[in-house]
Parts: C-alpha cells; structure tokens; sequence
C-alpha cells in the first residue's frame, strides 16, 4: 500500500478502527498555524507580528486561510478551529484577555459559590463571544477543503470537558473545594456546563466540523485524585462523548488530559472517545500495551523541551520513538504532547510533520 492510497479521513480512521492504514495519521499543527498568517512566518521570534493573536482569531478570512496553508505545507490530516482556549467560558460570563502574541486566556470567573450555577447564562450560539467566528471558520474550512477541493481532512472543533469547564466558571479554589464540601451541587454545576457544551458541540458539527477535541486539564492528577477524577470528571466526560458520537459518529472524539494520567488509564479507556490523547511525560509504550487495545492514542512530543527548544534532530529521533512504541498495529495518531508553542522555530515543525512520512509508513519497520 503507497502512501497515496488513502485520503485524510480514510487514515484517521482506519487509526481508529486498529487497523494499519497507509501511514501514521497526524494531527494538526493547532495554535502554531498563526505563524502562517500575513507573513508571519519570517517573523518567528520577533516580537513585532504582521498578524497578532487577537487580529487572527477574530478574522475568519486571516484564520482559514492560515489553516488551508498549513494544511498545503504539511499534509496533515486534520484542521483546526480553536478561537481561545475558553470558547464557553467568556459567553458564560468570564472574563478573556486577549494577548498579542498568545492564546486568549480567562482572568475572572463567572459565579462565587457553586450553587449559583442557576445564574449562568446559556450562551447563544449565533450570537455570544467568539463562537460566531468560530462557527464561521468552520463553515468558510468546509466550504474551502471539502466542498471546494474535495478534501477529506477531518476539520476539528473545539470545547473544553465540562469538569474544566465547571471548575473555570467558579475558580479551580473554590471548585476544588465544592467537591468535597457540596458534591451535589458540584454535579448540577458539571452538568449545566455539560449542556452548554453540548449544544456548541452541535452547532460546530452542524457548520462542518467531523471531529470535537474536548481537552480537560482541569482533570489533571496535579489538581484531583484519581477517586475525584472516576466520580466527578469521568461522567460527564463520558456524557459529552456519547452526545458527539450520537450527533457525529464513532471518529468523532479526541479527549486529552494534561499530565499525568496514568493512574487513571483505565477510566480513560471507559469514556468512549475516538482516541485519548496523552502528554510529554507519559511512556507510550506503556500506554499502548496498557489501554492501547481498548481506545487509540494520541501523542506525545515534548512541547518545550524538543519543539520549542530543541533541533530538528531532537525531533526527528523523539518523533520515531514515538511511532516505534504505538503504532505497530494502528490505534495510534501522531501528535505532541499538547499544543504546539507557537514559537517553535519552523524547521522544528517542518521535521514535525515530515517523520511519520518518512518513518510512519506502514508496516512500520524502525
């Protein structure tokens, strides 16, 4: 089988399905992508951007076509469609602040006590913060790539896990506290975000989206303990993905968790998502011979230390490791451990995508 016999979708699942498609499918390049806009990309490093953060995300035109000429550059077999980290959050009544050169972030919460989750606003999905430009780039993404060009690639969209979502909305303090204090509450509180989650998810499927990425680094065990995680994070984790699935299809859902996660593999394995992503310092390996038969695996580049700061003879030798622990037998996707920094100097990034080219076809023989 050449490395042409099969198209974006095709690989992503074949992956899926733990089955050897023709080469390891890649995920896609995330927030780096706004070095692609204007000319930023002989800019990298530079303080002064021809196109900033803010004017990116706010700008569907600029955005797409960042993501369209990231996709010509690399090859890889998904899109993206993050406008911030925290899409419900601010429509929910946060805060955002919007740095030049950085992916928005919330500064306030929405409610002081948990049981005031009954004030939340239900954001509208035509109409509140930046889910109209998000839902517009999906719309512009699917026009441009599947109607246009006939292109299978799998266009992501993006909201975080309702346990993140819930703990943003009232302060990781206060949230952490609730779980032990008011757990009931705590639960009607997931579940409200779990429904606005929900109804975005559809909205971003109904514009053209195949795929929700739905990170939950708020379920971290550097913040709740693997109990905390199976009884409070694990079902509404679990409600989100068979609401996408049933919405979508079984390709549909990638779900990550920030740091380590090991000793909560085995709900991970449970939630039902299309595949699990891990961070940098998760052996794959391990992984895969762990959970790696229940649910496909993502990862696992070390952002900083090899991306940002290394060579591209640190990725490409990370980069094969990574293939040679997961992905003999399918049920693996390429990816870092996170988002990409998106100062990583290009010839990182270019080395990046270029491995499971080279190395990533199947069968795999490093």
């Amino acid at each position: 089988m050449s490395a042409d016999d099969m198209s974006h979708a095709e690989r992503i699942k074949a992956a899926i399905d733990f089955k050897e498609p023709d080469r390891v499918p890649m995920f896609d390049s995330m927030s780096w992508s706004v070095n692609m806009a204007g000319k930023n990309l002989g800019l990298i490093g530079q303080k002064v951007k021809n196109v900033s953060f803010p004017k990116w995300i706010h700008n569907p035109d600029i955005f797409v076509e960042s993501q369209i000429k990231a996709l010509d550059r690399f090859d890889h077999d998904f899109v993206h469609s993050r406008m911030s980290s925290h899409i419900l959050a601010e429509p929910m009544g946060c805060r955002e602040e919007e740095p030049y050169w950085d992916v928005p972030a919330t500064i306030n919460t929405a409610i002081n006590r948990v049981e005031d989750w009954k004030t939340l606003k239900f954001p509208n999905m035509d109409k509140d913060g930046k889910i109209p430009t998000q839902l517009t780039a999906i719309r512009m993404l699917d026009k441009e790539l599947h109607e246009k060009r006939g292109d299978d690639v799998f266009i992501t969209g993006f909201v975080r896990g309702a346990f993140t979502l819930a703990e943003i909305v009232l302060g990781v303090e206060k949230f952490m506290f609730s779980m032990v204090d008011k757990p009931d509450e705590t639960r009607e509180l997931i579940d409200f975000c779990n429904d606005v989650s929900i109804e975005c998810i559809k909205a971003q499927i109904d514009a053209g989206a195949d795929h929700i990425y739905t990170p939950d680094p708020s379920a971290s065990a550097a913040l709740i303990s693997a109990k905390f995680y199976h009884d409070f994070a694990l079902p509404a984790a679990q409600k989100q993905s068979a609401a996408i699935r049933k919405y979508k299809d079984k390709y549909a859902h990638h779900y990550h968790i920030c740091g380590n996660t090991r000793d909560r593999w085995d709900d991970l394995a449970e939630i039902g998502a299309s595949y699990v992503s891990l961070d940098y310092m998760i052996s794959l390996k391990e992984a895969k011979e762990t959970i790696g038969k229940k649910v496909a695996i993502a990862g696992n580049m070390t952002p900083a230390g090899t991306l940002l700061l290394g060579t591209p003879e640190m990725v490409e030798e990370e980069g094969k490791q990574m293939i040679r622990d997961a992905a003999v037998g399918g049920g693996y996707i390429y990816w870092a451990g996170c988002d990409l920094p998106i100062d990583c100097p290009t010839e990182n990034v270019d080395k990046f995508f270029e491995v499971p080219k080279v190395y990533g076809k199947y069968p795999i023989e490093i």
